[in-house]
């Protein structure tokens, strides 16, 4: 019988790469992966993070609603909103393995799938399956980050709006307002114009 982790492990797959997506594990590499993660459930409003941990997990939203934020002066300022079937990590903190500048906040009950970071001389040095796999993630991660940059440069407020609409229409449903003019950078009472116009 195959465990929790590996079922969960092939839905993010799925999910984060496409049904068609060929990641090039075998079963054997699969179960490393999946071996790697745990299943963590967590209740609205708690931390897995704060400023001044070091990340060590790259996450994956089972079911729930996840927000990565770090302060301005008084501001929060939203830099990922992730739910069910979509990842999130803390990209500096992960990579340079530094004291991190963000928080990562639970926006519901949330059951969550946590991949521990790798390290050096553990199996992914030796492992070429899982060294192209984890380049994928990097990849998916990094593009993902240059689309919301390129759209933060080119795309007016509401054209932002709008895109997430089309994109991911329950993400506006089951956010805060205040949130997610964050999450657009702008305030609240553009968000509410925008909206309003959008009616």
């Amino acid at each position: 019988m195959r465990s929790v982790e590996s079922n969960v492990f092939d839905e993010f797959v799925k999910k984060t790469f496409g049904e068609d997506f060929d990641c090039g594990l075998s079963p054997e590499s699969r179960e490393v992966m999946a071996k790697r993660g745990r299943v963590v459930n967590m209740d609205k409003g708690e931390f897995l993070q704060i400023v001044g941990d070091v990340s060590k997990t790259w996450g994956y939203v089972c079911k729930g609603l996840v927000r990565v934020y770090y302060m301005r002066g008084k501001d929060e300022i939203t830099e990922q909103l992730s739910e069910d079937g979509d990842g999130f990590f803390d990209c500096d903190s992960f990579f340079n393995q530094t004291p991190s500048k963000r928080y990562i906040q639970m926006l519901e009950p949330t059951t969550l799938f946590l991949f521990r970071r790798l390290g050096s001389g553990e199996i992914s040095s030796d492992n070429y399956e899982i060294r192209r796999f984890l380049r994928y993630m990097i990849e998916k991660a990094l593009l993902d980050k240059k689309k919301r940059i390129l759209d933060s440069i080119f795309k007016s407020a509401k054209e932002r709006y709008e895109t997430l609409l089309v994109e991911k229409p329950s993400l506006v449903l089951r956010t805060p307002s205040g949130i997610i003019a964050s999450y657009l950078g702008v305030t609240p009472e553009t968000l509410s114009r925008i909206k309003a116009k959008n009616n």
